[in-house]
């Protein structure tokens, strides 16, 4: 049984992809191949990839070495510019909105997260809240808050450039989030 329901899955998901966003579910166990999949899938060659435990237990470097994809996990400011792939793992989910939230002082992860051309965003599905004013109340009981809290709603976006609607002019093109059943 994991700690994510069905049906808040399915409002995550719906949400995420009703802005152009991608989603998929997996296990722990699956996160490497996932993660292998979405890449081939999209023709990537290389990566930038902030570790974490989850990341690490899951093998995901070498799956994706394995593979033949390039992985970046130092030196993340030389690479991430040009890399066409980016994974870190997202703190919080909101299903309400389909956003991933963001929440570390790791500077790597948010320059993975805002210059690859396809951002995949890790996320556990235990740390999806169904409302947005659900974020709020975690995220004020929180002992101390990260420098850094970043919404993430779907890939790039913006009108700003003669009224017309541009995708990736200020991020990536791609987002997808990859929620991991957890236990």
């Amino acid at each position: 049984m994991s700690l994510i329901t069905d049906a808040l899955f399915e409002r995550f998901q719906k949400n995420l992809e009703s802005v152009n966003g991608a989603c998929v579910r997996t296990t722990a166990g699956a996160l490497a191949e996932t993660l292998v999949t979405q890449m081939k899938e999209l023709g990537i060659s290389d990566t930038c990839i902030a570790l974490t435990p989850l990341l690490e237990e899951a093998g995901v470097v070498k799956a994706l070495e394995e593979a033949g994809i390039q992985v970046y996990t130092d030196h993340i400011r030389l690479h991430a510019e040009t890399a066409k792939g980016g994974v870190t793992e997202a703190q919080y989910g909101i299903a309400e909105l389909g956003t991933l939230v963001q929440g570390r002082d790791n500077v790597d992860e948010r320059i993975i997260g805002t210059m690859s051309e396809s951002y995949f965003g890790v996320i556990a599905g235990s740390a999806i809240v169904p409302e947005y004013d659900d974020m709020f109340e975690l995220l004020g009981n929180l002992p101390e808050l990260p420098n850094f809290i970043g919404f993430v709603t779907g890939p790039s976006r913006t009108a700003d450039i003669e009224c017309v609607g541009t995708v990736g002019v200020h991020g990536p093109i791609r987002l997808t989030a990859i929620v991991v059943d957890d236990k």
